[in-house]
């Protein structure tokens, strides 16, 4: 594998990995800073330099994307008994997952988060020997340090795309629990902006056109939710539309709503969690 890696595939994986997510100028700076040396030919011991690195920027990773206090906070979390902090694995588990539940994650998501934190963690192993230099531990050679580089920044990304995979399966798991929530929040709550479309207005059902996951945490779940909901106008009492001076219109208007939910409970999604905003000015227009 190690003669088949270029500087050109190095390249690639660092510019997958930054262009991943949120900017992170850290991160950009010791992947920078690696390549760099690793490509100094000059340097006895560049490979040495760039584990140190490499293990820097994988710690960075895992600790600014699962804190600590956050990763304790999760319902599946328990302390390592050869550890007083969390753990590598549990930081890697929590990227994938949050405070997820096991069997949530494990059956309704089908994901094996251990699996999928283990070829980082292996990589991040390796590294470990390189970072003592010793006459028996010098890294010098080109397509180890290559290699080296590729692994590292790969598995990270891989990581964080496993992440992204994970928040796109919670979408399909929870809809029929938020569809029921919404569903719920419309009939039960007085909403004004429909209340104030006739003399008396049903709700008669909605739609969900898109679920997105806008936080994820230890301790909650926080989805923005975009649909339309049908109603029922009726103009004047029941009376009054059976002698035909009234009338009753169907009618759908665009919905936002913002839910909150236990990230260890996550499919019991609260009607009284729902935050809605209905535009009704298609009606007025």
């Amino acid at each position: 594998m190690a003669n088949s890696i270029a500087w050109e595939d190095v390249e690639a994986a660092r510019r997958d990995l930054i262009g991943h997510g949120p900017r992170d100028r850290f991160l950009e700076k010791i992947c920078k800073g690696a390549i760099k040396v690793g490509r100094d030919k000059t340097n006895p011991i560049r490979g040495n330099l760039v584990a140190s690195a490499l293990r820097e920027l994988a710690t960075h990773v895992l600790h600014s994307l699962a804190p600590e206090d956050e990763v304790r906070r999760c319902i599946w979390f328990e302390q390592a008994a050869d550890t007083k902090t969390v753990t590598r694995s549990q930081r890697a588990r929590y990227i994938v997952h949050a405070g997820l539940p096991n069997d949530f994650v494990k059956e309704k998501l089908k994901i094996d988060a251990a699996a999928m934190a283990k070829p980082l963690l292996a990589a991040m192993d390796k590294l470990h020997k390189a970072t003592h230099v010793r006459a028996e531990t010098v890294v010098y050679k080109g397509s180890a340090v290559r290699e080296m580089l590729y692994d590292v920044l790969t598995e990270i990304h891989a990581l964080l795309e496993d992440a992204d995979n994970a928040r796109h399966s919670i979408k399909d798991a929870v809809s029929t629990s938020l569809q029921d929530a919404v569903f719920e929040n419309l009939i039960l709550t007085t909403i004004q902006e429909l209340d104030e479309l006739s003399t008396h207005t049903r709700v008669d059902g909605h739609k969900m056109d898109e679920i997105r996951v806008r936080r994820l945490d230890g301790a909650e779940i926080e989805y923005y939710v975009t649909g339309e909901v049908e109603v029922e106008l009726q103009y004047g009492s029941n009376s009054d539309v059976a002698d035909d001076f009234g009338m009753r219109l169907d009618d759908s208007y665009p919905y936002k709503a913002r839910v909150i939910a236990a990230a260890g409970k996550p499919l019991d999604i609260d009607a009284e969690a729902v935050q809605l905003r209905i535009d009704t000015s298609s009606f007025y227009g």
